[in-house]
């Protein structure tokens, strides 16, 4: 088999992901398809069983055999119009220094402790966020008819407003998790916000009580806003740590995004961050992660600016929102978009560091392909995103135009 045929995947051959419902999935950006392999952990006996059953084998066997997997079409999609995707980047890192394209053990495990998190980002879920379930609630968004995101159930499944979001709250079910731990060489741990659940800091306890801790990557994804007292006197004993911050602007478009965060405390405590990853030397890793929104274009370049500098042996990423349709950056007007992209080209030919230089030209890339965007449902998404943004805004007591004035007119 060509290792780099169009299908193949190294997840399923080395890695475990438990979601924020206890849902066992295929990976983080894998489509569910309403089929079988909706399995929670309380349904497992151990993690062993789903690993090494009938679904994730199905999985492998068709990747060996070049055939495309339905619910891989997320990073399919990325692959035809930014020429990579996840899936590429894993396979890339895994044939930098391995052959076998049928070994099998699981190495990795990325764990979602539920959905509890402090904020209500703009583009999230509730699936993602109790903050934002608690609000879908008071706008009476929680039935599929209502939600404004109900086209994305491709990815969260209907139903998922009635999900058992405290299954870690379950001993049983951790326990299922420190015997993955216990054999594993990366523990990936995203959200809800790791910071503010205590089943994460036990966790890191558990693996440095049973020497293991030595042994394995810690790699966490996290909002920034708080750092759990404990966090960096466990973290420095693991083998190494990678903290990836998600940062989707700067000053009020920041606070706007990801309200209801202060811009200025996530700044402070990225320097906690910055200087606690310099004092682990090669063992420390600090990244940025910026989701390309329509409320953030205008903001990318001093996002890249701002941070691109502070990364520890690491980068900073863009990623591309798909869902909710409504707030994609394709659906500014025109003239917003070319002065975005005038604004990159611009800053493209100034000498910046590399931790700038490349962010830049990594996002001229990923708007390269915006002339050959479809935009004939521009009109029923603008009316969705002004329905979903004046509903949302009122119950929060705040205006778009005290945030970001350049997009007020356009969500009249």
């Amino acid at each position: 088999m060509n290792k780099q045929n169009k299908s193949y995947c190294r997840v399923p051959f080395d890695s475990v992901t438990v979601s924020p419902t206890g849902r066992m999935q295929l990976c983080c950006e894998a489509q569910w398809l309403g089929t079988e392999e909706k399995v929670s952990i309380k349904d497992l006996d151990n993690i062993d069983e789903w690993f090494n059953g009938e679904y994730l084998n199905s999985v492998r066997d068709s990747m060996l055999r070049g055939e495309r997997i339905k619910e891989c079409e997320f990073c399919y999609k990325n692959e035809e119009l930014h020429g990579g995707s996840r899936r590429t980047v894993t396979n890339s890192r895994y044939f930098s220094s391995h052959t076998d394209v049928t070994e099998k053990s699981m190495k990795k495990i990325d764990i979602k402790f539920g959905n509890n998190c402090n904020l209500r980002c703009k583009m999230c879920f509730p699936y993602a966020s109790s903050e934002l379930w608690k609000e879908w609630d008071k706008l009476g968004w929680t039935t599929k008819d209502k939600d404004p995101n109900s086209d994305t159930s491709w990815k969260y499944y209907d139903g998922y407003f009635e999900e058992d979001y405290r299954w870690p709250k379950d001993q049983s079910n951790m326990e299922k998790i420190k015997q993955v731990v216990a054999h594993s060489t990366i523990l990936h741990v995203t959200g809800g916000e790791p910071m503010i659940n205590p089943e994460f800091i036990q966790l890191l306890k558990h693996c440095i009580d049973t020497g293991i801790a030595a042994n394995i990557k810690l790699e966490m994804t996290t909002n920034a806003t708080k750092i759990h007292p404990a966090f960096f006197g466990l973290a420095e004993q693991f083998k190494s740590v990678n903290v990836i911050v998600s940062m989707d602007g700067t000053g009020k478009t920041y606070e706007y995004v990801r309200y209801p965060a202060n811009y200025n405390v996530v700044h402070s405590n990225v320097m906690r961050y910055n200087k606690f990853m310099k004092s682990l030397g090669d063992r420390g890793t600090l990244s940025f992660t910026a989701v390309l929104q329509l409320w953030n274009l205008h903001d990318m370049v001093e996002i890249f600016k701002v941070f691109g500098p502070l990364t520890v042996n690491g980068v900073m990423h863009t990623e591309v929102l798909e869902d909710p349709k409504f707030m994609r950056w394709t659906l500014l007007p025109e003239h917003m978009i070319k002065s975005a992209i005038k604004t990159l080209y611009n800053e493209s030919q100034h000498d910046h560091p590399k931790a700038v230089a490349w962010p830049i030209f990594a996002l001229m890339r990923k708007l390269y392909p915006y002339r050959s965007i479809a935009r004939q449902d521009d009109d029923t998404m603008l009316d969705q995103l002004r329905q979903f943004t004046k509903q949302q805004d009122t119950l929060r007591g705040i205006k778009l135009a005290d945030y970001i004035p350049g997009l007020a007119d356009l969500l009249r």
